[in-house]
């Protein structure tokens, strides 16, 4: 009777202890599958890439694992960096980018959405191979010091030496 008792608690534990694992999302089962050196190697890329300024691409290496608790600082970190910069009322218009010799000649104006004065904007100017990796990054101020206002239009130009093998591009504003 008590062998029979004890077997009951025993299979009535692992049928609960199966219904609390199958709770677990696909993430979280997914990310509890793998090994912590895979965990590791993730968190090192993502490291990398911020250190290289690629605050985003390292967004998107840990943004699909679950986070362990002594890395949350630099999850956070990486989300105030990205939300930091973003300009969000002042918009890129009229992008054009030719090669000029030796260089990459850059235009555009930045427009002001919002409702407040913006100074000492930069533009930054990412430049990809045909694989988006990126091969070059340069940047200038599209607004200096004498600011921009609401519903204003500036103008700004860059000049950037090319380097080889660009296929693509794109801007980005930052305060």
């Amino acid at each position: 009777m008590v062998f029979e008792v004890r077997n009951a608690i025993l299979i009535l534990l692992i049928i609960l202890s199966i219904s609390i694992l199958s709770g677990c999302s696909s993430t979280e089962a997914h990310v509890n599958s793998n090994s912590d050196n895979e965990y590791d190697e993730l968190l090192v890329q993502a490291k990398e890439l911020h250190k290289q300024g690629k605050t985003e691409e390292a967004f998107e290496v840990i943004s699909d694992v679950v986070i362990k608790s002594e890395d949350m600082d630099f999850f956070t970190e990486l989300l105030d960096v990205i939300n930091k910069d973003a300009v969000p009322m002042l918009e890129l218009t009229d992008i054009e980018v030719s090669r000029d010799g030796d260089y990459i000649r850059a235009t555009g104006s930045v427009k002001n959405n919002g409702d407040r004065s913006y100074s000492y904007i930069k533009v930054k100017a990412i430049y990809m191979d045909a694989n988006d990796n990126v091969i070059d990054t340069d940047w200038t101020y599209a607004i200096d010091s004498l600011g921009i206002e609401p519903n204003e239009t500036k103008k700004f130009e860059m000049l950037t030496k090319y380097p080889e093998g660009i296929k693509k591009y794109k801007f980005q504003l930052f305060e």
